[in-house]
């Protein structure tokens, strides 16, 4: 099996930065539109400015090994405060900036580290542990500095990113060129979302992260004059590794763009030819466009135009989305080669979409313990234009990267035995593949099995090796009757019904039998139109609520069928990738229409184009 990341390939993070500097030049690296100026670094820019904050970094006292935290909202000088790190052989701690405080300083906490680059925006959820900080870097302009100067706590030094850059010195300098980082050293530590509860901190060495990156290059085609719009933040392993990678390893651009509402504007000016995305956000997309549709009054002739494309590629295999619906690739930039989800399971009647609409929009799996990618389904163009490979492949997640091994492995306390039910526990190995995590042996035993990651998910390996997610081990529903309940699945189904805007499916006890429940935040919209003018009421709007998905579960499985429903007047609990938080889910939920209303009106103004 060929060794990843292959001999004369990058193996640490330093030697991708001299590399991309090399390779990239004077091109454009990563760039953002803050107000209406581009913020750019160019390849050469970035190694410039990542080499001299970690020399001022290493004259503050900064060691090989120390961690620092990094809490930023997407920008240019993120990647830049990521490379110092590393160039100074310390480890970079990426948290999420829409956390709590509470959260913040309990990883604070648990990684002590010793310095932190934030931005005005986040300074303050530091909290008490930033007084045994060495420094803060302020990566903000003039007013941000000043007000983290107010709220961080007297000892360690507070620094714009420019002055901590100016606090190198000749030594320091030497210091970080006498550096020796090896592949297997300590890169960086990325806490999980915690779909269930609390939060890991997942260790990641420098090969773990690089392996990855030239497993994904072998499967998708892209290269130096490619471009990718990024909307998930950083902090995730996801737009990490293809980020602070994959991007640069192709000497390809990176464009950032924080807020939701403008990513249609940014990709006409933008143009980009690669986008990353999580199935809510290719949801909200998909229900973009229908709208913007139906508010043309070309609904109809959408229709239409569907059932034509649908019946080429149903005869001949030729997909001629592009030409039928062209006005909507222009409205993507025009030159969008390929779109790729992650993080969560997509939606196979989203997938099939976006295909039909000639957009090729391919999903990929695997978790932060793998750095992220462990399958993807691999892109070819021919593949999509001239055949119906990919619809007969709809739901599923492709087979396993080079040099990933997966297999199945059997659930006995979920009653599941691969020999007999042809599904199990998917479990992986690979050179990407975390050492386990940070501070946390008990956790990191139960991680493993043998030398293979348990990856928590149930799944199936068709005889082509595709590779097909059918739920979550701990969170499959075994009734009575030994029959299984996966929520996923339920969720996926239901979920497609208008009047549903968010939906969790789990087991509830009756009379001491385990029945499947579902808790539903209701779509707004659809739920006035239903009720004809009527004031909505917590049992109208159940009512409607229940007849939705009474008319989607024709296609369930009677075993399947919710036997009670509650609505709830907030969104669900979800991960800053949507997945749902099941351990977060309330035994009981209220509603109040008044509460409905507003929390209709914060999510529409959060999700509008």
């Amino acid at each position: 099996m060929q060794t990843f990341p292959p001999p004369g390939e990058p193996q640490t993070f330093v030697e991708l930065l001299a590399f991309a500097a090399r390779g990239g030049g004077d091109r454009v690296a990563f760039r953002q539109r803050v107000r209406n100026e581009w913020h750019r670094r160019t390849f050469r820019e970035l190694n410039e400015h990542a080499r001299a904050l970690a020399a001022g970094l290493v004259a503050m006292g900064l060691k090989p090994g120390d961690r620092v935290v990094i809490i930023l909202e997407n920008c240019v000088d993120w990647p830049v405060a990521f490379y110092a790190i590393e160039s100074a052989g310390a480890v970079a701690v990426p948290i999420y900036y829409g956390l709590k405080p509470d959260e913040v300083t309990a990883m604070l906490a648990h990684v002590e580290p010793a310095m932190a680059v934030v931005s005005g925006d986040t300074v303050q959820k530091l909290g008490d542990p930033a007084a045994r900080l060495a420094a803060v870097i302020v990566v903000d302009d003039d007013r941000g500095v000043t007000k983290a100067r107010s709220v961080v706590p007297p000892g360690p030094v507070v620094l714009t990113l420019a002055e901590a850059e100016g606090r190198g010195t000749d030594e320091s300098r030497r210091q970080v060129d006498r550096v020796t980082v090896q592949p297997d050293d300590l890169a960086a530590i990325l806490f999980t979302s915690g779909t269930s509860a609390g939060h890991k901190g997942v260790m990641l060495t420098h090969r773990n992260v690089l392996a990855n990156v030239a497993q994904a290059r072998r499967v998708i085609p892209f290269g130096p004059k490619d471009r990718l719009l990024l909307v998930l933040p950083m902090h995730h392993s996801f737009p990490f590794m293809i980020g602070l990678g994959l991007l640069p390893a192709l000497t390809a651009e990176l464009v950032f763009e924080n807020d939701l509402r403008r990513i249609r504007d940014r990709m006409q000016e933008v143009r980009p030819t690669l986008f990353l995305g999580v199935p809510a956000l290719f949801e909200i997309m998909h229900r973009n466009v229908l709208q913007a549709i139906e508010t043309q009054g070309r609904m109809a002739a959408f229709h239409k135009a569907q059932k034509v494309a649908r019946l080429v590629k149903r005869i001949t295999g030729v997909n001629i989305g592009g030409l039928l619906f062209k006005d909507l690739h222009q409205r993507l930039g025009g030159e969008l080669k390929l779109m790729v989800s992650g993080g969560a399971a997509l939606n196979p009647e989203i997938q099939r979409e976006f295909l039909l609409l000639g957009i090729p929009l391919i999903q990929g799996w695997g978790l932060t313990e793998s750095s992220p990618a462990l399958a993807l389904q691999q892109y070819s163009r021919w593949r999509f234009r001239f055949t119906r490979y990919y619809e007969k492949r709809i739901g599923s997640i492709g087979k396993p990267l080079p040099g990933v091994e997966i297999q199945l492995m059997d659930v006995p306390e979920k009653g599941l035995f691969v020999n007999v039910h042809h599904e199990g526990e998917l479990i992986a190995r690979g050179p990407n593949i975390t050492p386990g995590y940070w501070r946390a042996p008990e956790l990191t035993e139960s991680l493993k099995a043998g030398e293979w990651l348990k990856t928590g998910d149930l799944g199936t390996i068709d005889r082509h090796g595709d590779v097909r997610i059918t739920g979550r081990s701990k969170f499959i529903i075994v009734l009575d009757s030994g029959e299984k309940v996966y929520p996923d699945e339920v969720e996926e189904k239901l979920g497609m019904a208008p009047a549903i805007e968010d939906i969790a499916v789990r087991a509830i006890d009756v009379r001491g039998r385990a029945h499947v429940a579902a808790v539903v935040y209701p779509n707004r919209d659809e739920a006035l139109k239903a009720l004809g003018g009527r004031a909505p009421t917590p049992d109208n709007v159940r009512e409607v609520v229940v007849a939705a998905v009474r008319a989607h579960e024709k296609g369930v499985a009677t075993f399947k069928r919710v036997v009670d429903v509650m609505i709830t007047d907030e969104p669900l609990p979800r991960t800053p990738l949507r997945k749902i938080m099941r351990g977060q889910l309330r035994a009981a939920y209220t509603f109040d229409p008044d509460r409905w209303a507003q929390t209709w009106a914060e999510l529409a103004a959060s999700t509008a184009e």
